[in-house]
């Protein structure tokens, strides 16, 4: 990837741990279950274009009861959902 001034610039992924802090630092609410508002928020977080879209894709990939959380034991899903979307920093 080359910035405007031609230099090439690295982008590395997010690894699970830090994708795991990013998510739960969106639980606003301390229930440790990630609602459809803070999922939408950690998506807006990570540079999702469109963050609406990724959450609904998330929950149906992730929130295995249907409940529309992501709870503690639905958490490793979402984030190995996440890895597969490719967040990264440069």
């Amino acid at each position: 990837m080359f910035t405007d001034k031609g230099l090439k610039t690295t982008k590395v992924n997010l690894t699970e741990e830090q994708l795991k802090a990013q998510f739960w630092q969106f639980d606003t609410d301390g229930d440790r279950r990630l609602s459809k508002q803070e999922l939408n928020n950690a998506f807006s977080s990570l540079g999702s274009s469109f963050p609406a879209w990724r959450t609904w894709r998330a929950l149906c990939h992730a929130d295995e009861n249907g409940d529309g959380y992501i709870n503690e034991k639905e958490f490793d899903e979402l984030v190995k959902y996440a890895v597969k979307c490719g967040y990264a920093i440069s």
